[in-house]
């Protein structure tokens, strides 16, 4: 299993964390691991859906895609939106 060290953070809040994450997984499967692991839920954060901007590299993903596809790698930063 694949994995990076990436900058996770919220659109709207000031939650920013650096996380080591497997990347041959979908945008489906990280945003439910990461809604998990900092308890967003339970913060009455919306977040709207399985969607992610990144950055290094500059992206748009969702749903089914494959981070490792779209080059995810060690300080990319991942925006969940």
């Amino acid at each position: 299993m694949d994995k990076a060290i990436v900058t996770v953070s919220i659109d709207g809040t000031n939650i920013e964390k650096d996380l080591e994450i497997p990347i041959d997984i979908s945008v489906k499967e990280v945003c439910v691991a990461i809604k998990k692991a900092l308890d967003i839920d339970s913060k009455d954060i919306n977040i709207s859906g399985y969607y992610i901007k990144t950055k290094h590299p500059t992206g748009f993903l969702k749903g089914n895609d494959i981070l490792k596809k779209f080059n995810v790698c060690d300080g990319t930063k991942i925006i969940l939106i």
